[in-house]
C-alpha cells in the first residue's frame, strides 16, 4: 500500500484536518512528513508509538484492518480520554493564536492600505486640480 496513503488515513482517522496539525500531534516537523510522502516511507516505529490504535500488520504490510480489533472497541473511550482532549486543546490553542496573529496583521494592513488609498485619493484629486489650471491658462 502506497505510505502516503496510509499517512493520510492515519491523520483522518486522529481527525487531523492538515498536515502540519499531524505533524506536530507526531513530534515531527511539517517538512518530515512532507519528505515521508514524497519519499514513500515513513518510521513505522513512530507511528506506531504515536498512534496505539494502529494494526502493526497494517502499518508494516498494510494487510486490513487498519485498527486493532481491540483498539475499535475503546475507540469510543479513546475519543474521550484526557490525553487526547488534552492533545485537542493544545492544537486549538496553537491554531487560535495563529489566527488571532493573522487577524491582527490583517486588521494592521486594513488600515495601512486605507492609509495609502487616502494618500492616493489625495494626490489623484491635486493632480486633476493641477491639470485644470493649466488647461484654463492654456485656453
Amino acid at each position: 500500500m502506497d505510505k502516503a496513503i496510509m499517512l493520510d488515513r492515519i491523520k483522518d482517522y486522529y481527525s487531523f484536518k492538515t498536515d502540519v496539525g499531524f505533524a506536530k500531534f507526531l513530534g515531527i516537523t511539517p517538512q518530515v512528513l512532507s519528505n515521508w510522502k514524497g519519499r514513500n516511507s515513513f518510521d513505522a516505529e513512530l507511528l506506531y508509538n504515536k498512534c496505539p490504535a494502529l494494526n502493526p500488520s497494517w502499518l508494516l504490510c498494510g494487510k486490513e484492518p487498519m485498527i486493532t480489533d481491540k483498539m475499535q472497541q475503546l475507540q469510543v473511550n479513546e475519543a474521550k480520554s484526557p490525553y487526547i482532549l488534552r492533545k485537542k486543546l493544545t492544537y486549538l490553542e496553537d491554531e487560535l493564536k495563529v489566527l488571532t496573529e493573522a487577524d491582527k496583521i490583517m486588521s494592521e494592513s486594513g488600515s495601512q492600505i486605507k492609509k495609502a488609498i487616502k494618500l492616493l485619493t489625495d494626490q489623484f484629486q491635486l493632480t486633476e486640480k493641477e491639470l485644470k489650471n493649466v488647461l484654463k491658462e492654456k485656453k
